[in-house]
């Protein structure tokens, strides 16, 4: 304790402020009523604050400031006052509670803690107590003070967001998780609860990280979901948890539930913990004696276990091996994991309020994936009761007709159709290095979306032989892959440290493009935000892959994953296309009509060297003239984009045509060039791995085309 002075006093306390609900509006109707309701807020709270060591410092109008020596002599008191005011029937307190450094001057207080306190009551719904995580730390431990999380409020005058805790009566109605699940069902007969929440007690002690995912989870669910889902989530500690008093292996109803989360620490996987015997294998065991099974097909056609692991820690490969030999299979987690150099501890909703790394992933963001995974496999099962009895239909295939679109055009009028397979193409979307793991599931859903089928739909398997085994087997199954680097190099093997699991799919995808042949594309993809600090053994396998680049192969330099997958989509989705009677040529010249009288000069000039091809792109039909040029550029030595005018034309035409023939792998270069007047066009330009970009004077231009190409 420190003094100033012969009146001040600085001090830890927890901070008490109370307020009478509608006092304000009372006053204005019936003043007398008004100061009888003061009097008796008097005579219920001061004994009580007194009787738990309290000191009532003053009444502000309807509100009464307190302070207490600890955090649950105020929690006690007021949870006094609430049931007195409750039996009194007279009128409803609101009660904030703070723990902080004041200063005791002359019988007041001041300090931080008293504005908190304030705002927090203010927060609070009638009747009942709200505290900050500051005074709930230090209750966290009482069996008999039970709390809910409300959230992360920004409090006025209070720079950094408070987490908010409301304190709960045993009849309030937000009673703990719990204790609701003991009066709603679950939404299939025989079941007690929807969801089962599993965790080790210290993950909950010390900031009430499971509680906050709990009430979270729960109002993700509400909004995501039509159906009323029950979660059961007990607060007690594991040694009397009502599921440990029952032999939960030999009576599986002791975890009777549809899906169960195991909050994965660093220390759930202990096969000696009565957590992971109990509940963990009690919960496996039940699931393979009930109706449902331990893995529920989708309405999507995949297939997705009922335990759903939420990792707030990066684990050790022997807990990872530990959990798949009893999962039967690799574990497919959603993390809620903080990385940071020399960081591993859970993440928070607080966190995503926090400037620092754009690769992180958003705690709201997990929250939402778990909400999505749960309702997949809830509406899994429901269609499984639905349709139990019904038989499955099997549609035989159906030829299906390609009729020509027949269009003018200024390059041949001898045309031919190729049939393209627009069935939804399987894509190997291949498991990274750690860090990436979150960006990997968020392009999975992206890739689903744009109509791919995404494979391998599981978390990457920690043996070495059993990855080989999955990588292989579902590459197979895909007509291209797509490969996520960032800086880090990812898991070695364990028989071989030089070689990574991402390497080693990388170069599985590269024999395939050399036995399929054009029957496999392999996309690769630097995530951009990794740019900044790449290891040695990452910087050496990404000169491997560009310096070999083949057919088939295309490594992107897309700035997002929507901009790489629309990529893809060029690539792997055409419409079926009119294929052209192309000729192999030296120059083939494209430009816009806008420029046509500009153009026709500089190809004169051309044609006395070169054998040129030409087009004139005209107003219409767009789409016709790029599925023309993809398939006259492969045949040319030089492809020329020329601008005057038409800028507005030119930049998007040239992207777009080189993404279609092959990006940063197609056999022919770009060579994009405009004219230095007007103006405006000194700031277009098109920077690519193959393309060329220059604004000159328009008498420049042919020499520079001629410059170009001799360096090919």
């Amino acid at each position: 304790m420190l003094s100033f002075g012969m009146s001040q006093i600085r001090q830890l306390v927890a901070v008490m402020f109370t307020d009478i609900v509608g006092y304000t509006s009372l006053m204005g109707k019936d003043e007398k009523r008004a100061f009888d309701l003061l009097r008796k807020n008097r005579e219920i709270q001061k004994p009580i604050i007194e009787a738990f060591g309290g000191q009532w410092i003053k009444e502000l109008g309807d509100g009464v400031l307190a302070s207490f020596p600890a955090v649950s002599n105020a929690v006690y008191a007021a949870i006094k006052i609430q049931e007195a005011c409750e039996a009194a029937k007279d009128f409803k307190l609101r009660i904030g509670i703070h723990q902080g450094e004041v200063v005791f001057e002359n019988g007041d207080i001041f300090g931080d803690a008293v504005n908190i306190a304030s705002r927090l009551q203010s927060l609070c719904t009638p009747g009942g107590i709200y505290i900050s995580a500051f005074a709930h730390y230090n209750i966290a431990n009482k069996n008999d003070i039970r709390s809910a999380f409300v959230g992360h409020e920004q409090l006025k005058n209070v720079k950094e967001p408070v987490s908010v805790y409301r304190i709960l009566s045993t009849d309030d109605a937000g009673q703990s998780l719990s204790e609701k699940n003991e009066v709603f069902s679950s939404i299939l007969p025989g079941y007690k609860h929807d969801i089962y929440i599993s965790y080790r007690m210290n993950d909950n002690k010390h900031d009430g990280w499971v509680a906050e995912f709990a009430s979270r989870l729960e109002r993700e669910l509400s909004a995501t979901l039509k159906d009323k889902v029950s979660i059961w989530f007990d607060k007690n500690p594991e040694d009397i948890r009502p599921v440990f008093q029952a032999d939960a292996e030999n009576n599986p109803q002791a975890i009777s539930s549809l899906i169960f989360i195991p909050i994965i620490s660093q220390t759930y996987c202990d096969a000696a913990s009565p957590v992971w015997k109990k509940e963990f294998k009690g919960f496996l065991e039940a699931t393979r004696q009930d109706t449902v099974g331990p893995v529920v097909k989708l309405q999507n056609g995949n297939t997705a276990s009922r335990v759903i692991p939420v990792k707030i820690h990066d684990i050790e490969w022997n807990d990872i091996r530990l959990l798949e030999s009893e999962l039967s299979g690799a574990m497919r987690s959603i993390d809620f994991i903080y990385h940071a150099d020399g960081v591993n501890r859970p993440l928070r909703q607080i966190d995503d309020d926090k400037a620092g790394d754009p690769m992180r992933p958003l705690y709201r963001n997990q929250i939402n994936k778990l909400a999505n995974a749960i309702k997949d496999i809830i509406n899994g099962i429901k269609a499984k009761e639905t349709v139990r009895t019904a038989e499955t239909v099997f549609e035989e295939p159906v030829a299906r007709q390609i009729v020509p679109n027949v269009f003018a055009t200024s390059v041949s009028a001898s045309i031919k159709v190729q049939v393209i397979d627009r069935q939804r193409p399987n894509i190997y979307l291949a498991w990274t290095s750690n860090d990436l793991k979150e960006s990997r599931e968020e392009m999975a859903i992206i890739l689903t979306k744009a109509g791919f089928n995404v494979l391998p739909s599981i978390d990457c398997p920690a043996d070495d032989k059993t990855f080989k085994q999955k990588a292989d087997e579902e590459m197979q199954k895909c007509v291209c892959s797509l490969h996520m680097l960032s800086g880090e190099f990812g898991r070695r093997f364990e028989s071989d440290e030089e070689v990574s699991f991402p390497q080693y799919q990388f170069m599985q995808a590269k024999k395939n493009v050399e036995l399929k042949g054009n029957g496999f594309n392999v996309f690769v993809w630097q995530d951009p935000n990794s740019s900044r600090s790449i290891k040695p053994a990452q910087q050496n396998f990404i000169k491997y892959i560009r310096n070999n680049i083949t057919r088939n192969m295309m490594f992107s330099n897309s700035q997002g994953p929507m901009q790489l997958v629309d990529d893809i989509r060029v690539v792997m989705m055409k419409q079926d296309a009119t294929v052209y009677d192309s000729k192999d040529t030296e120059i083939f010249f494209i430009f816009n009509q806008q420029d046509e009288q500009e153009a026709l000069q500089i190809i004169d000039k051309l044609s006395l060297e070169f054998p040129i091809e030409t087009m004139n792109i005209l107003p219409d039909g767009e789409d016709a003239y790029r599925e023309i040029s993809t398939q006259q550029i492969p045949k040319s030595k030089l492809a020329v984009v020329y601008f005057k005018y038409a800028a507005d034309w030119a930049l998007p035409f040239i992207k777009q045509i080189w993404k279609q023939v092959g990006g940063a792998s197609s056999p022919t270069p770009m060579f994009l060039v405009g004219e230095d007047d007007p103006r405006t066009n000194l700031a277009r330009n098109f920077r690519a791995p193959k393309v060329i970009s220059l604004i000159v004077p328009k008498e420049s231009i042919p020499t520079e085309v001629k410059k170009v190409y001799s360096t090919l």
